[in-house]
């Protein structure tokens, strides 16, 4: 019963605390326990360090909000400060209370925000969030909270991304789960670039990648002209294979077409084939998402958003963790665990 009940709410049953020993209630261990539990106890505590020992204080001080997070007003003034010494602030408006995190990711976090960075760090080295949350000594579900919150401040890191020159762009393919698979009437699977195919549009220049949810199946010409036309300049040079599917874009945007027949190309070296700039990305991104393999493919779009910013500079990971740091704080968007798994 208690398995249904968290199969309907969305959680994973292998969403236990990782903290917890069989050993915790006993009063009396053998040797053997109390060794194990020493030191699995020990473990989880140097990767779950208290707040006020990881110096988030004064990082989250150092924020300081311009206005009030509920009424937008600038009439706010300092209004002491938290059991963890965050500065606390009061609206004069609304007249309500608030700190730098408030509407932010990390409202309400009992976590350290050093562990979300160890996080991050995990997911930009493609280690899937079942091992991750492994590694760090979290529940899986705890992983997978905070990966939602990664996509959430990473919702909107791809619009900005705008291309002129040298353009590449070629279409590349994933699956749908197989529990998801359309069958013929026979119950075979369907040919081709079909429904059980998604269909990602990937463009890049000489340092940026993007990386464009475009639907299922083959792409249309119409689906690739919405998807791309804010991310190539007018007037750029496309290179790209024959797909039918570029004529717009190339038409309404000026674009100098350079196109090579896939079915030659492909028959080249890595070092003579004018794709494979595009062609490496194809196979980068197909690493990171197997990493994720079970993944909702009603995600897909929140994992290309992440994907381009791992590929895209700089390419140092901590310069990385201190790009999403700034862009969560200043992101009025937050996400509660109990809403995201549906409890009350």
């Amino acid at each position: 019963m208690l398995r249904m009940m968290e199969l309907e709410k969305g959680l994973p049953h292998n969403h236990k605390s990782r903290r917890k020993t069989p050993w915790d209630e006993e009063e009396h261990r053998t040797p053997m326990q109390e060794f194990l539990y020493q030191h699995y106890t020990a473990h989880y505590e140097n990767h779950h360090p208290r707040l006020a020992d990881t110096g988030e204080t004064q990082l989250i001080n150092s924020f300081v909000p311009k206005a009030c997070p509920y009424c937008t007003s600038e009439a706010i003034k300092m209004n002491g400060l938290t059991h963890n010494g965050v500065q606390r602030y009061k609206c004069m408006n609304c007249g309500r209370t608030f700190t730098p995190v408030t509407r932010t990711i990390f409202e309400g976090h009992k976590i350290s925000i050093s562990e979300w960075m160890d996080f991050t760090l995990n997911i930009f080295r493609y280690v899937s969030i079942n091992a991750d949350s492994w590694n760090n000594r979290n529940a899986f579900t705890t992983s997978r909270y905070w990966l939602e919150k990664l996509f959430l401040v990473l919702e909107s890191y791809q619009g900005s991304l705008k291309f002129s020159g040298k353009v590449w762009l070629d279409e590349t393919f994933y699956s749908v789960r197989n529990e998801d698979i359309l069958r013929t009437e026979a119950g075979g699977k369907l040919r081709g670039l079909s429904a059980n195919q998604i269909c990602i549009g990937v463009a890049c220049d000489k340092s940026h990648a993007l990386c464009i949810l475009e639907g299922y199946g083959k792409p249309s010409q119409k689906k690739t002209y919405e998807s791309l036309k804010n991310h190539i300049e007018p007037g750029s040079t496309l290179i790209h294979d024959k797909e039918k599917a570029h004529r717009k874009l190339v038409r309404e945007l000026n674009l100098h077409s350079i196109a090579y027949d896939s079915r030659e190309i492909k028959k080249l070296s890595d070092k003579d084939n004018p794709m494979n700039r595009v062609n490496r990305i194809h196979y980068l991104l197909k690493n990171f998402l197997y990493a994720h393999k079970s993944f909702d493919r009603d995600k897909m779009q929140g994992y290309l958003n992440l994907f381009a910013f791992v590929m895209n500079p700089p390419a140092d990971t901590l310069e990385k963790v201190e790009i999403l740091l700034n862009l969560a704080f200043r992101n009025p968007k937050t996400l509660r665990y109990r809403k995201f798994y549906g409890l009350k």
